[in-house]
């Protein structure tokens, strides 16, 4: 009985670890591309921070940078191996806005309880006078339950963390001398906003949430659902993985 409660329970325990790990992240990706590629066949880049200050060794960079060069490759795109001869320079920018309170209306589940229908029933009963058992019919009442009656509509305040990822893609001029600016190719921007305050958790789901629109044109936000398990994630994930073999 000991083993099989304790099977029970681990049983539980994966269950849960599994509903855990397939979490559902929703991102706003907004991508926009130049009418008149300068090269429609550019698809060597070098990768920059757009921040001049930002320490290309810290860690987080990084591991940034390896989950952006696998999505960059779901599009056919490689670094080049000379950055002077890169067909473009990618600017990398991510990080997470200052937290600001919302309210917002959120829908709320209202129940009550429920008693089933009782029943009578016939008990024996020990009468401690006569000393001796009598049958009695007995009232039992039916079984109490809680069932959804509506929702009714309240307002919270909720803090929200706003994190971003932007890849903007320009015309290499690294070779060239001068302050002519750079045209730009394609962009594409990725937020979230919850309470998450997680940035590295969020990384690789807002690169592989921008894989698809990576030299594309979406002309609107589009709302991106992803779960932890879905293949791109996998596969975003994974290409860190290989490149620390």
């Amino acid at each position: 009985m000991t083993k099989q409660i304790r099977n029970i329970a681990v049983g539980l325990l994966m269950a849960f670890l599994l509903q855990a790990c397939n979490t559902t992240y929703e991102m706003q990706v907004d991508a926009i591309k130049n009418p008149q590629p300068i090269d429609p066949d550019a698809d060597s880049y070098v990768l920059i921070p757009r921040d001049p200050a930002q320490d290309t060794t810290d860690l987080r960079y990084q591991e940034t940078v390896k989950w952006i060069k696998t999505a960059l490759s779901a599009k056919g795109m490689y670094e080049a191996l000379d950055p002077l001869e890169a067909d473009m320079v990618i600017e990398v920018d991510y990080g997470m806005e200052p937290p600001r309170q919302e309210i917002r209306v959120v829908e709320v589940p209202e129940y009550r309880t429920v008693r089933g229908p009782g029943h009578y029933a016939l008990q024996t009963v020990y009468d401690p006078v006569t000393k001796k058992t009598r049958t009695v019919r007995v009232y039992i009442p039916g079984r109490t339950s809680t069932e959804l009656v509506g929702y009714s509509q309240q307002t919270q305040t909720i803090i929200i963390n706003e994190k971003y990822m932007v890849l903007t893609a320009k015309q290499n001029k690294l070779a060239e001398s001068g302050d002519a600016a750079a045209e730009e190719l394609w962009s594409v921007t990725v937020r979230n906003e919850d309470s998450s305050t997680d940035l590295r958790e969020y990384l690789p789901i807002m690169a592989s949430a921008a894989t698809d629109y990576i030299g594309e044109d979406t002309e609107k936000s589009t709302t991106v659902r992803l779960k932890s398990d879905d293949e791109v994630v996998a596969f975003v994930k994974q290409g860190l993985a290989k490149e620390a073999l």
